[in-house]
């Protein structure tokens, strides 16, 4: 019998749909962040990595859950199907 635990994920079937998943779920939404904050999807990418653009899972007073970001001193709040900027922007 042999020990599947020690195989890398991405060579388990289930596993490596899971991450296709995750990954187009990232890519989504860094496409999201660089569509509100008007970015290329390179530069909120590397805003993520680098923490210059910042997210947080938060409630409005609805109980509405929602993405709250926040790059160069400019806030926004993304929910399932809408985004909400805190201010004007450029």
């Amino acid at each position: 019998m042999s020990d599947n635990s020690k195989v890398p994920d991405h060579h388990h079937p289930a596993r490596g749909q899971e991450n296709r998943e995750m990954y187009g779920e990232i890519a989504a939404l860094v496409g999201t962040l660089a569509k509100t904050f008007a970015l290329e999807e390179s530069v909120a990418a590397a805003g993520l990595e680098s923490g210059a653009l910042t997210l947080n899972f938060a409630a409005d007073a609805n109980g509405n859950r929602y993405v709250a970001a926040s790059y160069a001193g400019r806030t926004a709040r993304i929910y399932k199907d809408a985004i909400k900027h805190a201010d004007p922007g450029p």
